[in-house]
């Protein structure tokens, strides 16, 4: 700031009132640290004080309860404590199963976390499974298409009779095993598996 002052106060091309100007324009925008500290401090005390209030409202409730109203705010507070520690220690366990097998968790990725939050909860031996039985779905989607390739689904189409076309079918499964293979590149495991399973479905349609 200091620095950019001195250049317009400098700048022998302009008169006394564009220098003003300038500088007018210069700091309309500019807050001294001073006023800084004193709004952060201000926000600080602002939230103090809301948790404060905060409590007294609780303390008064409390006061105002019956023993009764109080054992039933007691309990209801270990069991929602409880579900909350269990889904998180489901949680962790999951999502360290899915980065033991090279499933990375992004905020961008929406499908990988909406299937975690589908997989967790406060059942710690259901979320293992479900996540267990997710992996090795995924791996062997993975193994599937690894041994497919276009020239074994090629080599399983039969050849056209009578000058024949039997090209559409062909095209899709090789523009599908193109998809997949981007899929595979973007570590994408949703479309891997969803793109595999329309693979399948076309060489079904093939056979038959």
């Amino acid at each position: 700031m200091k620095e950019k002052i001195t250049e317009i106060w400098n700048n022998t091309e302009l008169d006394n009132e564009a220098k003003l100007t300038a500088l007018l324009d210069e700091t309309k925008n500019f807050v001294p640290k001073a006023r800084v500290d004193e709004y952060a401090k201000r926000v600080t005390n602002l939230e103090n004080e809301k948790e404060q209030l905060s409590n007294e409202f609780e303390d008064f409730k409390k006061t105002k309860m019956t023993d009764d109203e109080k054992r039933v705010a007691e309990l209801n507070k270990i069991e929602a404590d409880k579900k909350a520690n269990a889904i998180t220690k489901s949680e962790l366990a999951v999502k360290g199963l899915f980065l033991d097998n090279g499933i990375k968790i992004t905020d961008e990725d929406v499908e990988i976390k909406e299937t975690l939050q589908n997989i967790v909860s406060e059942d710690y031996d259901k979320s293992i499974k479900l996540a267990n039985n997710f992996i090795s779905l995924l791996n062997k989607t993975k193994e599937n298409a690894e041994k497919e390739t276009i020239t074994n689904l090629l080599n399983d189409t039969p050849k056209p009779v009578g000058g024949t076309q039997a090209t559409p079918n062909i095209d899709r499964i090789a523009e599908l095993k193109s998809q997949l293979d981007e899929a595979v590149k973007k570590n994408d495991t949703i479309a891997q598996v969803q793109i595999t399973n329309a693979i399948f479905e076309e060489q079904k349609k093939k056979k038959n």
